[in-house]
């Protein structure tokens, strides 16, 4: 989690563009503390003079940088430039960090929740993890006022994690059993299940092959989570270089048909799962095979 900060090293990007730009006639403006903004042809700037002027040249680089990464606009200008000018004090500095830190965290824990729905409470729409409450209780564990212990609230999440570990696999298990039960479909040793949408009379591929597939996988529960269909255009790969399930089931089909495949955790990305794939996921699969690249 990254405390809002301003790079250093941005500001030497300011000073490059500052120095890049082109010369353009300007009127002459007063500054202050007696720091002109003229200075006599083919002299050098005095120390005053230059690290003054080097101070407004980043202005304009600045707040487009501040703008964009940190959302400060002119609103704050004032807060900001008493902080340039050292006018709080550590103590004043080290507070207002805090509550830029903690704010940013709360954001993160926020926008965080629909993960925890999905991991802690089956579902993105279970409704089961309250940010505000997340939040209390980070606050009282810090203020050492949490009516749980950290060890205590480990174990509370562990076991959530657990029960629905549990249900997630229990769940995919039976979808797997009641989709063996339906007309056409082959269940293979391996635990593969497949049916002939439509099975085509071309060559069937071989482990070394690439293939032309159009394809869409989807979760037990219909969630679509890839699809070349959205995408417009058909998908080549090697065989050999996908998951179990696909390396098996695309064997069995023929150039020119449509399969559905449905294929266990043990034959995709296991217990763990992968990014857009939860733990013990069932993917089922309406796969084309166009053509044998190779």
């Amino acid at each position: 989690m990254k405390i809002r900060h301003f790079a250093f090293a941005a500001l030497a990007l300011f000073t490059l563009s500052a120095v890049a730009a082109p010369k353009t006639p300007k009127k002459k403006k007063t500054t202050p503390a007696a720091v002109k903004s003229d200075l006599p042809a083919g002299k050098a700037a005095t120390g005053t003079h230059f690290s003054y002027a080097y101070g407004v040249a980043q202005v304009p680089d600045m707040k487009a940088y501040l703008l964009q990464t940190q959302g400060i606009d002119s609103t704050q200008y004032l807060a900001l430039g008493q902080a340039l000018e050292g006018r709080f004090s550590d103590a004043e500095i080290a507070r207002y960090r805090a509550i830029v830190t903690g704010a940013d965290i709360a954001a993160q824990v926020k926008a965080n929740v629909v993960v925890l729905n999905r991991t802690f409470g089956g579902s993105e729409t279970a409704n089961y993890a309250d940010a505000s409450l997340i939040l209390k209780g980070m606050s009282d564990g810090i203020a050492g006022r949490a009516s749980f212990s950290p060890d205590s609230a480990k174990t509370v999440v562990n076991d959530q994690r657990d029960y629905q570990l549990n249900e997630r696999r229990k769940a995919n298990l039976a979808y797997l059993e009641n989709y063996k039960k339906q007309k056409g479909v082959v269940a293979l040793p391996s635990g593969l299940l497949y049916k002939a949408v439509r099975k085509g009379n071309g060559a069937l591929p071989a482990d070394t092959s690439t293939v032309e597939v159009n394809y869409e996988g989807k979760l037990i529960d219909g969630t679509v989570f890839d699809s070349s269909y959205k995408r417009g255009e058909t998908t080549s790969f090697p065989l050999n270089q996908v998951i179990k399930g696909w390396q098996e089931g695309l064997k069995h089909m023929p150039v020119g048909s449509e399969y559905e495949l449905v294929i266990p955790y043990t034959l995709a990305y296991g217990e763990a799962g992968t990014r857009g794939i939860p733990p013990f996921a069932t993917l089922i699969f309406k796969v084309e095979l166009k053509s044998i690249k190779k």
